[in-house]
């Protein structure tokens, strides 16, 4: 029998753990990362995705000062790229922000709207609450790729 979830594995900014009964890597900043941790955490969280074959991402961002919107152009141009490459297609990724992180977010023109994110091998959504984030999850594990 499957272990239900695995042991979580934490840096000083970051823990996370895969969870078996949801098929969900789960990645909690603990506080604001410097840009090199952002990226050292987020191949973190690659490395293990790459480990259990997961495709389905609950990154929870609400312990941190801000959104790292000067971190965007690394994460759209550089990371998200390696997820299809690396995982196979599609890679689910729901990030969860405080609201005022969020509204950040969605009025920062150098963020991109969710429909970048259309026809790509990676989905992104962004909430404010753990519970709809999880039902999204499971929607996309559910109805898969054509969601």
């Amino acid at each position: 029998m499957p272990l239900l979830e695995t042991n979580a594995v934490a840096l000083d900014y970051l823990e996370y753990q895969y969870r078996t009964d949801l098929e969900v890597l789960v990645g909690r900043w603990l506080r604001q990362p410097t840009e090199e941790e952002l990226r050292i955490g987020y191949h973190r969280l690659l490395e293990a995705a790459e480990t259990f074959e997961a495709r389905l991402w609950l990154i929870d961002a609400r312990r941190r000062n801000h959104a790292n919107q000067q971190a965007t152009p690394w994460m759209v141009e550089t990371f998200f790229p390696l997820l299809g490459e690396r995982l196979g297609p599609p890679v689910n990724l729901a990030f969860l922000f405080m609201p005022s992180h969020l509204k950040d977010l969605e009025q920062d023109v150098k963020v991109p709207p969710l429909t970048y994110f259309d026809g790509r091998p990676y989905r992104v959504q962004r909430f404010v609450e753990e519970q709809a984030a999880m039902h999204w999850l499971g929607t996309c594990r559910t109805f898969g790729p054509g969601l």
